[in-house]
């Protein structure tokens, strides 16, 4: 409140302070006012001003005599010579007022010295230099050819800038005889109006062109025209006409959808909307015509929209309608019948009428196991079918009597175990063309009998069984097959036990479930290796079958037996024992032998050796293979004289085991005793002669080993008999490598299939004759050929008719079709006839054989009783459902009677009742029509559907009494009667708006049955009204500045029409372009809104022309006009306008000084226009009235200071006297220009800088600068060093700085050690006038740099190289001193941190060097060894960031305390070496010849299998094969093949001699001889005493034993 009070005292006393100033002003100004027409040229002189004001011309210049015109241009300027008022560029009076009125311009002439405001007014006149213009250069308008006359259609209204006389006066229009112009004279401006004067026709001319004139009142006169077309536009009087009444097509069944049937084509007189047709089907057509044909609205294309079947249907009748889109519309009507051509497109359908899914194999042939019918819909030739099984089965098709009637029966012997399970596939193939097929799959699953034996997958059965297996517990087991099913193929399994005393099957138990074998007790690998049983499979068949089978066990060995120590042996049986040996040995003295067993074989017995306990591990080693002990180094004399050696022994078993013995060693000195060395030494050399005797025997046996087997082989492949014959079936990709062949067993003969290598239970393709032997085929002719052959194929189908035709003749009896009749919707169980009788059966006989009937998924319309044979319904018969419109309704049945087959055909004929009413698709039907409509125009409505047939069907319609409409009935042959609709008398909506009709469909029947439908006619409304406002006149007030939006005023129009004709739309009449771009009318609402800016100083009114229109075809219009009053508000704020402006100001200006003239002024008129100014903030800076009004000058008010602020942004505010006040605020820059009074400032009052030594000459070693608060020359600083006379030898002399910048440079390198630091002073003046200047003092400290190497000082020989010479005694401890190497360094710091390695050592276990001190120590005690002299290089380095090293070199001699030892020892160690040499090559000559044995042996098998498979063979004949398999070795010579035939065998198995289970049954042309040396060779290779592997001792087991059996 305080506030307010006190800026309403503040504008007072300013408004005071401005009356005051008006009133006692010096000087009193007169206003001048001149006038000039526009358009004059530029300088035309308007007046002296100068003159008419009373100046003096001559101070004009001086006084800067100017018009003041703001930002804009000026259009007029003064001459400063002569004081003339001239113009000063183009002048348009309608660019500049616009309005009507006078055009007036206000000048302001501005004089300084003193300051001096004057007003001078121009008036520009106005002349004729615009001619009218019309909005658009041309007007169209759309008029309906029934327009009344005297109808008014408003132009546009032509602008003329131009003011008063000049302005426009009147129109005129071309000459014609339909259209004359009409002026209605408005407040500002005259409008024309188009009235139509004679009515229009289409037919003769549709457009009219006309021009309209506009004419203004200058001297001479000037026009303006305006082209106006008329557009006569159409009424709907014509209707579509197609060219032809019906239409008949014809197209193919199931054409594509979419597919093109025909396009309609129908035609209009009528333009526009009214000519434009569109298609539609009738709506009483049948449902069925809708989803299989549709209409494209627009184009008239007829298209296939469902499947076309022409069994269906053969033929649609198709109504289609064509109406235009005038109001109301008109139509035309045809009709279009589609007649269906037939294709061959059903297969035929095989309909399965009894089947037995189930046959025994034993079944005989001939057994009937199903009955078909086969069926085709197609007629004629695609309807002719021929039948018959397509896959090879031993099933056949047989015809019956009836056509296209089969049964299928069995041709050969059923074998479950062969194949189990058939797919009859039989195929039905028509006639047509293409011919098409069907295809139906019979699934029969064949019943097992027992007729097959168990058999074992192996035989015999080989199992492998490690040694202590736990009792009780199954160990193996086996497993049997039966090819049978359910009991037939359930097994129980048991042993054969023949009751001999310690028999192993008494300890054995078998589950006679699964075949699962436990043993009672623990096997002994030692005690028993092998024993043989049988095991018995029977199955639960009835009779029982079963088979046997042979199991062969072998125990395994495991590792149960600990190692046994032999040697060493102490006499209390401990293993444990003592050796000798001297001191004196050299490395590899063999001390001992540790001997070991074990009981175990393979690598439970294979022993290692190891040191499990040692005094000392340098001194002795144990080979881990050999047990032998030897000495790693020669004993010294720091060793102790007895050794404790504990070595462990064990065994490879997966878990092993072990046993340890203790070898006490004692040195003896070399005093006591040469001589038991030299037994010792006798001893070793007979062990090492014995060694390689034995390995010279080894050699020697393995060679002539090698050199018997390949002469053996040779012999062998040399004596080979080619007179074994055999014949196998070709195999053309037998890859000749070494294969296994799958042998067979059937009671005391044998059999062999020859084929490649397989897995074991790999399966051999039933039918494949690969590599198998050719047995003698002792078959019958007779039976081959029932095997072999099958269904023979027809490929003509004339060929199958006339077999069909002929099966058809020949077969059983003819049977004749019997018909009944009977009504529907009779009771379920009514008798329809006795068929039993009419067919002459007996009805005992006719449950025993199956009388029934076949009516396939549903369930029968109709039954039979078994027991007397009637027919009798059995279920609800609805002929609609079943027939639907049907004249006839047939139901054909199949009667089917077994033992032997019969099919009899029986039609029952349903016939139609009066069971429905007719009924209509909708239940009310609504119909539009407009009131316009002629009389005589039709409808057409649905037609009412009945399902009933012939006379019970619809047969007349009914319409209830009405003044305006009546019926006719249109008979559509198979669609029934249509009922039409006919318009007898023309319909006033005004009357009555709707009318209901009642529409009944009636049957023949008797009683006849109905059905109604409501029919709703909708009069539609014609648009024969124009709107009309409610209001003779429409006024408003609004306040300028509205925001846009704002509704001015409302207006609203009514129309007596309904729907479209009734809606009226509101919009702009003929208005300028201003009154558009500021109001807005909403076309729905009438509101007339805000859309620009008003402004009440623009213009205070407006006229606004708004027109009233419906939303007819030919649209009414009406207009009003509306005015628009403006209210003046407080929109403008003040304008402050700068006339002079000083932008710059010098810091030291007194106060007082004038820096801006100012000018304020005020659109607004009153107290709004009222002005109050004054300085915003707090500047020094204020304004100060001048004696004119609204003039200002800006001044100083203090002191300046540019320093503290060079810049002010001045603001004027000027606020207005209005409600609410208006302020406007107006910155103005002032710019303080600087003076020099300010010296030069360091950033730091001392500055310390560090300096590396070693630095650059002539670089920049660091720089400092100085600020200067001025600006401009004034703070342009120079540096320089202060030099002082009594220092001229110091450092500066050495310094410089660069006078721009202040770097400042080293003109020398620094050194630390010589100076490490010194100061200087720099000088900083500025350029200013006068000069200022001020000083600071520079520290400079020198850094130390990495730049000097260590120096050596010890050791230092005498020619002053770092190198020295120590000895020391050879028995000299670890950590023993040998010298310290000393150095220094000049650096400081970590640069002068010295760190000291061993860069070079002959020994590194030896010598040790501390890294900080520089000591040198021994690591450990000399040895005999090591050498006598040791060389040590010595790097010594400093810790700089690059660092610098010196080295050092000492040598280092060991003193020996005495020598001896004998020189026998040299000696023994000169022949063991020998000795051991010669070992050496033995054991690699032994191994290159076993080698090389292996390769060789392995080289001849893979030439074997690698042979031609082109061989014969002979092979026993077995009856009674029991179905075993097992394994074979078959092997190639040259291009012949041979085969070895035995029982499965492990990996070096043995073959019992004399056994020939499962051999080859060959001649033997062996000699005598011939068969010892094979028995010779055979136990040769089985022998356990060759060290073979187990691999290759299988391998020629398998070999040898092979050549035995077959040579």
């Amino acid at each position: 409140m305080g506030i307010d009070t006190r800026s309403r005292t503040k504008d007072c006393s300013w408004f005071a302070f401005y009356l005051a100033l008006l009133l006692f002003g010096k000087t009193a100004l007169a206003q001048i006012r001149y006038s000039i027409p526009e358009e004059v040229q530029e300088g035309t002189v308007v007046g002296n001003v100068a003159k008419d004001l009373g100046l003096d011309i001559n101070s004009l210049l001086a006084r800067r005599f100017r018009v003041v015109s703001g930002s804009k241009d000026a259009i007029f300027e003064v001459n400063q010579n002569n004081g003339a008022l001239y113009v000063d560029k183009h002048i348009d009076r309608e660019e500049l007022c616009q309005g009507s009125g006078a055009c007036l311009m206000e000048l302001k002439i501005l004089v300084e010295n003193p300051l001096e405001i004057h007003y001078v007014i121009v008036e520009i006149t106005d002349v004729n230099d615009h001619s009218p213009i019309f909005p658009e250069t041309e007007q169209i308008f759309e008029i309906a050819e029934h327009t009344l006359p005297g109808r008014r259609f408003q132009l546009h209204t032509a602008r003329d800038p131009d003011a008063g006389i000049n302005s426009i006066r009147t129109y005129t229009l071309t000459s014609n005889e339909h259209f004359d112009v009409n002026i209605r004279q408005s407040d500002v401006d005259k409008i024309p109006f188009l009235v139509l004067k004679k009515p229009l026709d289409r037919e003769q001319k549709n457009k009219h062109t006309l021009v309209v004139t506009a004419v203004d009142g200058g001297k001479p006169p000037k026009t303006g025209k305006l082209n106006v077309s008329i557009i006569v536009l159409d009424s709907n009087d014509n209707r579509p006409m197609f060219s032809q009444e019906i239409y008949q097509i014809v197209i193919n069944e199931n054409v594509a959808v979419g597919t093109s049937v025909f396009r309609m084509n129908a035609t209009d007189l009528d333009e526009g909307t009214n000519g434009e047709i569109e298609y539609s089907l009738g709506k009483t057509l049948r449902r069925k015509v809708y989803e299989m044909f549709e209409l494209d609205k627009l184009t008239g294309e007829i298209r296939v929209k469902g499947v076309v079947d022409y069994e269906e249907n053969d033929a649609y009748e198709l109504d289609v309608e064509a109406s235009d889109k005038g109001t109301p519309p008109l139509a035309g009507e045809c009709r279009v019948i589609i007649k269906i051509k037939d294709v061959n497109d059903n297969p035929p359908e095989i309909d399965v009428t009894s089947l037995s899914n189930t046959v025994s194999e034993d079944s005989k042939p001939g057994t009937v196991i199903s009955l078909i019918s086969v069926t085709d819909k197609d007629s004629g030739v695609n309807g002719k079918m021929i039948s018959h099984i397509s896959n090879d089965t031993p099933f056949e098709l047989k015809p019956s009597y009836k056509e296209n009637t089969y049964s299928i029966v069995t041709k050969g012997v059923l074998d479950r175990e062969k194949v189990s399970h058939y797919e009859i596939t039989i195929k039905a193939t028509d006639c047509g063309e293409p011919p098409l097929s069907t295809v139906k799959t019979l699934s029969i699953q064949i019943s097992d009998v027992n007729d097959n034996s168990p058999h074992f997958q192996h035989v015999p059965y080989e199992f492998y069984l490690a040694e202590n297996n736990v009792p009780g517990r199954s160990i193996f087991s086996v497993s049997a097959k039966d090819d049978d099913l359910s009991e037939n193929a359930a097994i129980s399994y048991h042993i054969v036990r023949e009751g001999i005393q310690n028999d192993v099957t008494s300890f054995l138990n078998i589950n006679s479930d699964n075949g699962h074998i436990t043993a009672l007790k623990s096997f002994d690998f030692e005690s028993l290796k092998t024993f043989q049983f049988q095991v018995v499979a029977s199955d639960s068949g009835t009779p029982s079958l079963s088979s046997n089978v042979t199991v062969n066990v072998f125990i395994l060995d495991q590792n149960d037996n600990a190692p046994v120590i032999l040697y060493p042996v102490s006499s209390n049986g401990s293993a444990e024992g003592v050796e000798e040996i001297p001191r004196n040995v050299n490395a590899g003295h063999l001390v001992t032998k540790v001997r070991a067993y074990d009981a175990d074989i393979g690598y439970n017995g294979w022993l290692l050796f190891s040191l499990q306990e040692v005094t000392d591990h340098s001194l002795f080693g144990l080979d881990r293979y050999t047990g032998r002990i030897r000495t790693l180094r020669s004993f010294t004399e720091t060793d102790e004289a007895e050794h404790k050696l504990v070595i462990l022994v064990k065994d490879n078993g997966n878990v092993s085991l072990s046993a340890t013995a203790t070898v006490m060693v004692k040195v003896v000195e070399p005093k006591e005793a040469f001589a038991a060395s030299d037994v010792k030494s006798a001893t070793k050399d007979d062990e090492d002669s014995n060694v390689t005797f034995y390995l010279m025997i080894t050699l020697g046996s393995v060679s002539t080993l090698f050199l018997i087997s390949i002469i053996v082989l040779i012999a062998m492949q040399c004596s080979k008999s080619t007179e074994y014959t055999s014949k196998y079936l070709q195999e053309t990709n037998y890859d000749g490598t070494l294969c296994h062949s799958i042998q067979y067993r059937s009671g005391e003969k044998r059999y062999m299939l020859v084929g490649p290598r397989m897995s074991v239970g790999s399966t051999i393709v039933p039918g494949s004759h690969a590599n198998t032997l050719m047995l003698p085929d002792r078959r019958s002719a007779t039976a081959e050929t029932m095997e072999q052959s099958g269904p023979d194929s027809w490929r003509q189908g004339g060929k199958r008719m006339a077999f069909v035709l002929f099966l058809s003749l020949i077969f059983g009896k003819a049977s004749g079709q019997i018909r009944y009749s009977i009504s529907e919707e009779i009771k379920e169980g009514t008798s329809v006839g006795n068929i039993a009788k009419d067919l002459g059966i007996d009805p005992i006989i006719l449950k025993a054989r199956g009388f029934r009937i076949v009516s396939g998924t549903t369930e029968p319309l109709f039954q039979v009783n078994q027991n007397d044979g009637i027919l009798y319904v059995n279920r609800n018969v609805d002929r609609e459902e079943i027939c639907q419109r049907t004249s006839v309704c047939l139901i054909n049945l199949k009667t089917v009677l077994e033992n032997p087959l019969e099919i009899h055909y029986v039609a029952v004929e349903v016939l139609d009742v009066n069971d429905h009413s007719p009924s209509f698709p909708e239940d009310n039907k609504r119909i539009e029509i407009s009131e316009s409509t002629l009389p005589g125009t039709r409808f057409q409505l649905h037609a009412a559907l009945d399902p009933d047939g012939g006379v019970n069907s619809v047969q007349q319609y009914k319409l209830s009494p009405n003044n305006h409409f009546r019926l006719e009935v249109k008979d559509s042959g198979k669609d029934g009667k249509v009922p039409i609709l006919q318009l007898q008398s023309p319909l006033d909506r005004e009357a009555s708006s709707s009318h209901r009709l009642l529409l009944t469909a009636l049957d023949g029947g008797k009683p006849s049955k109905s059905g109604s439908m409501e029919i709703f006619i909708d009069v539609l409304d014609v648009n024969d009204n124009a709107p009309v406002f409610t209001e003779e006149v429409y006024s408003a007030e609004i306040n300028e500045n509205s925001p846009n939006g704002t509704i001015v005023i409302r207006v609203n129009a009514t129309d007596r029409d309904d729907g479209l004709n009734g809606d009226v739309s509101y919009s702009f009449g003929n208005i300028n372009s201003k009154i558009r771009e500021l109001f807005n009318v909403n076309p729905i609402t009438g509101e007339i809104t805000v859309k620009g800016q008003l402004d009440y100083e623009v213009d205070d009114s407006y006229e606004i022309n708004i027109q009233a229109s419906d939303s007819g075809t030919v649209p009414f219009r009406t207009e009003k006009s509306v005015t628009v009053n403006i209210k003046d508000m407080n929109d403008n704020k003040p304008v402050i306008e700068v006339m002079s402006l000083s932008s710059k100001i010098s810091e030291d200006s007194r106060p007082g000084t004038t820096v801006a003239l100012l000018s304020i002024t005020d659109l607004d008129s009153g107290v709004n226009g009222k002005v109050f100014s004054f300085v915003k903030g707090d500047v020094p800076f204020t304004l100060t009235p001048s004696i004119q009004d609204n003039m200002y000058t800006v001044v100083t008010k203090s002191q300046l200071d540019r320093e503290n602020k060079s810049i002010y942004d001045v603001t004027i505010i000027a606020k207005d006297a209005g409600e609410p006040a208006l302020t406007t605020e107006q910155m103005l820059r002032v710019i303080v220009s600087d003076v020099n009074d300010n010296s030069p400032e360091f950033s730091m009052r001392q500055y310390n800088f560090y300096v590396n030594e070693n630095n650059p000459p002539g670089v920049s070693v660091f720089s400092l600068i100085a600020s200067d608060h001025d600006e401009g020359d004034n703070a342009l600083i120079s540096y320089h060093i202060l030099r002082d006379a009594a220092y001229a030898n110091k450092v500066t002399s050495f310094l410089n700085v660069n006078s721009e910048n202040g770097d400042i440079l080293a003109l020398k390198s620094f050194d630390f050690e010589t100076l490490k630091t010194f100061q200087f002073q720099v000088v900083a003046s500025d350029s200013g006038t006068p000069s200022l200047s001020s000083n600071v003092t520079v520290n400079v400290f020198i850094l130390d740099q990495n730049d000097n190497a260590p120096v050596i000082l010890y050791p230092v020989s005498s020619n002053g190289s770092a190198e020295g010479v120590e000895e020391i005694p050879r028995n000299v401890n670890a950590g023993h001193l040998v010298t310290k190497v000393r150095a220094y360094d000049a650096d400081i710091g970590y640069n002068g941190w010295l760190l000291f390695s061993l860069q070079e050592v002959t020994d590194h276990s030896l010598f040790g060097l501390d890294r900080y001190t520089g000591r040198i120590r021994t690591l450990r005690s000399f040895t005999e060894t090591d050498e006598a002299e040791h060389k040590l290089v010595i790097l010594v380095k400093d810790n700089g960031n690059v660092s610098l090293s010196a080295t050092a070199t000492v040598m280092v001699k060991v003193v020996e305390p005495k020598e001896a030892f004998a020189a026998s020892d040299v000696k023994s160690a000169t022949k063991y070496d020998e000795d051991s040499n010669v070992t050496f090559y033995l054991m690699i000559t032994l191994g290159s010849v076993s080698t090389l044995f292996l390769i060789s042996i392995i080289v001849l098998i893979a030439m074997q299998c690698s042979k031609s498979t082109e061989y014969t063979s002979k092979y026993l004949q077995e009856t009674n094969y029991d179905g075993t398999l097992c394994h074979s070795i078959q092997y190639r010579s040259g291009e012949k093949r041979y085969m070895l035939v035995g029982p499965r065998m492990s990996i070096g198995s043995t073959i019992v001699p004399g056994s020939h289970a499962n051999t080859l049954m060959l001649p033997d042309r062996r000699t005598p001889g011939e068969v010892r040396k094979n028995a010779v060779l055979q136990s040769m290779f089985t022998s356990k005493h060759f060290l073979f592997p187990a691999e290759c001792v299988c391998i020629l087991e398998q070999t040898y034993v092979q050549n035995d059996f077959i040579q």
